[in-house]
């Protein structure tokens, strides 16, 4: 097993599986492809379950989807999935691979043909399509667009994706995150979120844009979660440095929630210039005892060189031309009757390495943990070389 950056750790039938990225590796010995890896057990080790090419450096997705339909729309026992995609180096197949539980083999499926120098399905979602009836997936690839598919058991790999895309994404953006909000789906890009209007000829249209985010950050983090302060639920994401939440049922009013910048400066007693948070969402987690659900994300916290200088006692990453706290921090969002506000913690080990941000956090799926152990995940290699510096970690609540 070997990595950069582990991209999203996730639970499945009972166990726990890990995304890993090679991007930036610096041993010319090991292969730039990523890997799958799973976890049987707490007391267990990581194992690696398969390994991809070199046409692959990165495994940008990783995600559980559950089918109640087929395609048709008639009804069957639900059948859960675990789907993974990978990036594309070169033009190729741009490729979405679901597991089968009882060979613990991937098998593969095409989305289509990308001829880009790189491309990447880094968002998978599921939604039910309540005008047609039946239960969908989809995959936001940057260079073919939004493609969506259903359960087919006659099938190898048991999802039959169309042929052609529902929305094609604007040149220069990524997809990053889907989410159904009040049974609606939405798609985050880089600048936009999209809503779907299901049925037999879907329609997608943009309900939030932000033309200050670039290509190599994006809308981040997209989750549906209860209204604070009415019926119904918003949706939460990162955008341009600050939380923020739209609401559907207020013609998608913006709202503030916290200002990342601000936050961190006041914390850190200096200036911040840039912070990254929610790389895959806002993970809901009941706290166990007190009943209260909480909203966990990690950030990734940039310091000005002037200042990193005057701060010797922080722990620092280096890259030729940029500084970034080493610690591995997160956020809980607390939710309460009158207010949301925002709890800054942190890993903590006398050995710490250089962990760099806090990519994917998942709770436990183990019986004898009881909901009260949490899996961190993360490194981001800020395009500087970088050799095994994926990392995880368990914790205790």
């Amino acid at each position: 097993m070997y990595g950069t950056e582990i991209m999203r750790i996730l639970p499945h039938q009972g166990k726990l599986y890990a995304s890993t990225s090679m991007w930036m590796e610096s041993d010319s010995s090991l292969p730039k492809a990523c890997q799958l890896l799973v976890l049987d057990s707490p007391d267990g080790g990581w194992k690696l379950l398969h390994q991809f090419t070199t046409k692959n450096l990165r495994l940008t997705s990783l995600q559980d989807v559950t089918f109640t339909t087929d395609g048709a729309g008639k009804e069957i026992q639900p059948v859960e999935m675990l789907l993974a995609a990978t990036d594309t180096v070169g033009p190729g197949d741009a490729q979405v691979f679901s597991l089968d539980d009882n060979t613990g083999k991937l098998v593969p499926m095409s989305l289509g043909v990308s001829t880009a120098a790189y491309a990447q399905t880094r968002a998978i979602g599921s939604h039910h399509d309540a005008v047609a009836g039946n239960d969908m997936v989809f995959a936001c690839n940057d260079i073919l667009g939004i493609i969506s598919g259903v359960y087919d058991p006659s099938l190898l790999s048991k999802v039959k994706w169309q042929s052609k895309p529902e929305l094609s994404i604007p040149i220069g953006e990524r997809g990053m995150a889907f989410a159904n909000c009040g049974g609606v789906l939405y798609c985050a890009t880089t600048n936009h979120i999209y809503k779907r209007t299901d049925g037999a000829t879907p329609s997608w249209e943009s309900v939030y844009h932000d033309p200050r985010e670039i290509n190599a950050i994006g809308i981040r983090g997209l989750t549906a979660l209860p209204n604070q302060s009415g019926k119904g639920e918003v949706i939460l994401f990162r955008s341009s440095n600050a939380v923020r939440h739209i609401d559907p049922a207020n013609n998608y009013k913006e709202t503030v929630e916290l200002d990342l910048n601000s936050y961190f400066s006041t914390f850190l007693k200096t200036p911040i210039p840039y912070v990254l948070c929610a790389y895959n969402d806002f993970l809901p987690y009941t706290i166990p005892g007190t009943g209260e659900t909480v909203y966990l994300f990690g950030v990734f916290i940039k310091y000005s060189s002037h200042e990193a200088q005057n701060h010797p006692e922080w722990r620092v990453f280096r890259t030729p031309t940029e500084m970034y706290a080493a610690e591995g921090r997160y956020l809980i969002r607390h939710n309460s009757e009158k207010n949301v506000s925002y709890e800054l913690a942190e890993i903590t080990d006398p050995a710490l390495p250089i962990l760099a941000s806090v990519r994917t956090i998942a709770i436990s799926p183990f019986p004898a943990d009881n909901g009260r152990a949490l899996y961190f995940g993360g490194f981001d290699c800020a395009s500087q070389s970088s050799h095994n510096t994926g990392w995880i970690y368990r914790g205790i609540t």
